[in-house]
């Protein structure tokens, strides 16, 4: 027996048509400004009554669409794709019949023109279609059947022998092939494309994952080897400090390798956050101070006053550690020399910001930038993966960036990297704002506990 589709399968299927009738915002746009100029055209060209019957069908039909596409969320998945997809039927039955019945109208040279001119841009649009589900793939050919047929019913009593009927009807079926072949091959490789996306994602998660284990396998292997090596000393030293200096070696090494856990937990978004209302103006203050006593005496911060008062949702103890790590990140990549710059500001949208923010606007943004020689366009993206680094690779990799942005993530946000106009990096932080009525503290926060 034939296996139904699932209700996964129609979801997709509705969203797959989603994209192909409304992906496009630019080309939705056209495309009714097109009709809406028709319509006003033609209540001057032909019976007003006429136009406005056809001007009301075809808007209960597109509108129907719509509200089953864009604003109906509930029932069954297989109801709303298959009424979805008779909405389109109807709606590009009244749109041909338009253009058809300007063709037939006494076969005056003007209606007869814009008539063909309708049916071959309905022709052309739907070739042109970026996406093409298979519901509207076989809609698309039934209706060009129709019109096809529909033409050549039309010229039947203008042509005077058989020899020119057969020519017309020869004309129409060879264009329907080539439309249908054309319209196949087109979801053949849409097909392919696809494949080839996912199989080229596998490969990148492969290549990331081994990346990742490697980068775990290496910074573990390094303290381990530490750990193990001060204990084999431990056991062979006749001195009783330097027995202790190797225990506290150990100590030292079993401390950066729990270091080293908590960034992946933070990476991977599950560190246990106490997110509480925190003002950046003192914020920034007192993070001033603490980078006054860890960074160079030749490194220079900046720390301007926002314009208004600004509070952001976050743990607090986590968001300081996180701008220590960007800002001592700053001074590696500036040599030790160069001046860092962070400012907060309110956003009233996280643009750009992939994946979007969980937690709703408005936000609050801490900027750190530095003004180093930056990083390579192609290195950009790929700053925030565990264990990437441009630095050679006896200098060793890290987890700051990775843990940073996953903090962000989990406290309703996320993290932005772009280069200034004046060169280096600019690290965006984007925070949940504290709301007039906060509540609960942590009530907006969904990270994974």
């Amino acid at each position: 027996m034939a296996r139904l589709p699932s209700r996964d399968s129609y979801q997709s299927r509705l969203d797959e048509m989603r994209r192909a009738e409304y992906g496009s915002l630019l080309e939705v746009v056209i495309r009714y400004v097109v009709i809406a100029v028709v319509v006003a055209v033609l209540l001057l060209v032909i019976d007003r009554q006429i136009a406005l019957i056809w001007s009301a069908a075809y808007l209960v039909f597109e509108g129907g669409m719509a509200f089953l596409l864009l604003r109906l969320r509930r029932g069954p998945a297989w109801i709303r794709y298959w009424s979805a997809l008779a909405s389109y039927v109807l709606a590009g039955l009244c749109f041909l019949a338009l253009p058809l019945y300007l063709v037939a109208e006494h076969m005056q040279p003007g209606t007869t023109f814009a008539g063909a001119a309708g049916l071959v841009g309905y022709a052309l649009y739907t070739l042109q279609r970026p996406q093409r589900e298979s519901g509207l793939l076989v809609a698309d050919c039934v209706l060009v059947s129709i019109m096809m047929l529909s033409l050549v019913i039309l010229l039947q009593p203008l042509l005077d022998d058989w020899t020119s009927r057969l020519l017309v009807a020869f004309v129409a079926l060879a264009v329907l092939g080539y439309y249908i072949g054309s319209m196949i091959v087109g979801w053949r490789l849409q097909a392919d494309l696809r494949t080839a996306q996912k199989r080229y994602a596998s490969a990148q998660m492969a290549r990331a994952l081994g990346q990742f284990v490697g980068g775990v396998a290496h910074e573990f292997n390094n303290q381990l080897t530490v750990i193990l090596g001060n204990l084999e000393l431990f056991e062979t030293l006749p001195d009783a400090e330097e027995r202790q200096a190797a225990i506290e070696e150990s100590r030292a090494a079993a401390g950066r390798a729990a270091v080293k856990v908590r960034q992946l937990m933070a990476a991977s978004g599950r560190t246990r956050l106490s997110p509480t209302p925190i003002p950046m103006e003192g914020f920034l203050v007192d993070l001033t101070e603490v980078l006054s006593d860890m960074l160079g005496p030749d490194m220079r911060v900046e720390t301007p006053p926002p314009d208004d008062a600004i509070v952001a949702l976050a743990d607090r103890d986590m968001l300081e550690t996180c701008a220590i790590q960007l800002c001592l990140n700053a001074q590696e990549a500036t040599g030790g020399q160069g001046t860092i710059r962070i400012t907060a500001e309110r956003r009233g949208s996280a643009e750009g910001l992939v994946p979007a923010p969980e937690a709703p606007p408005p936000y609050v943004a801490l900027i750190v930038e530095d003004d180093g020689p930056g990083v390579p366009d192609e290195a950009l993206p790929r700053l925030a993966e565990p264990f990437y680094t441009t630095k050679p690779p006896h200098e060793g990799r890290g987890l700051g960036l990775s843990s940073v942005a996953g903090f962000a993530r989990q406290s309703g946000g996320g993290m932005m990297l772009d280069r200034p106009l004046r060169g280096g990096l600019r690290v965006v932080l984007y925070l949940v704002e504290t709301p007039s009525n906060p509540g609960k503290p942590g009530a907006q926060l969904s990270g994974s506990w």
